[in-house]
């Protein structure tokens, strides 16, 4: 049986809202929006081709923003393949805007999660990309935009950075979902 795909999004979609607290430093709002796919282009990340020596003709990605009202927001976000995803798929990698070290110097180079810090001003976004690698061939020239909605996003180990890691708990998402295992974790398809 050939797996299921789903059309991607035209457009932002709003995958989660949440209010958040911490026992000391009190309730903010979080949300995540997803973009709409970008073919053949690198994400909007600064040093990131230099950093990570790709051709930008083969990638394929989708921005993750993490909205948030107050400041000092940090934490993971993880990109989780689902049952529908395609065994054949490139290497795949999260990347935050602003990184305060070189992109891709793992090994791999592309890795599911990677870690955010916002210590912005009020009404702070911080972004990801969610990037496939390889995805334009000449056996896929469109690429491949159909595969990101069998994704899955966690984003967990929320916490005020600036004020000594202090964790967020969360309420019951007024959109999206709470993890399974995790009270204080999102765990949200990227459709």
């Amino acid at each position: 049986m050939a797996p299921t795909t789903t059309a991607p999004p035209p457009g932002p979609v709003t995958l989660a809202a949440v209010d958040v607290s911490t026992a000391r430093l009190g309730s903010d709002h979080l949300t995540v929006v997803r973009g709409v796919t970008q073919t053949g282009l690198v994400p909007g990340i600064s040093e990131w081709r230099d950093d990570c020596g790709v051709e930008a003709a083969g990638l394929q990605y989708v921005a993750v923003t993490i909205g948030f009202e107050g400041s000092d927001v940090a934490g993971h976000l993880t990109v989780e393949p689902g049952p529908d995803t395609p065994a054949d798929i490139a290497p795949l990698g999260v990347f935050f805007d602003g990184a305060d070290e070189p992109y891709c110097q793992d090994d791999p180079p592309f890795q599911p999660t990677d870690t955010f810090w916002w210590h912005g001003g009020p009404d702070g976004d911080v972004t990801a990309y969610i990037v496939l690698r390889d995805a334009v061939t000449p056996a896929t020239p469109e690429g491949r935009a159909e595969v990101f909605s069998t994704f899955s996003i966690r984003i967990d180990a929320l916490r005020v950075h600036g004020a000594g890691d202090q964790p967020f708990q969360l309420a019951t998402p007024s959109i999206g979902a709470l993890c399974a295992d995790d009270p204080d974790a999102l765990c949200v398809p990227l459709t």
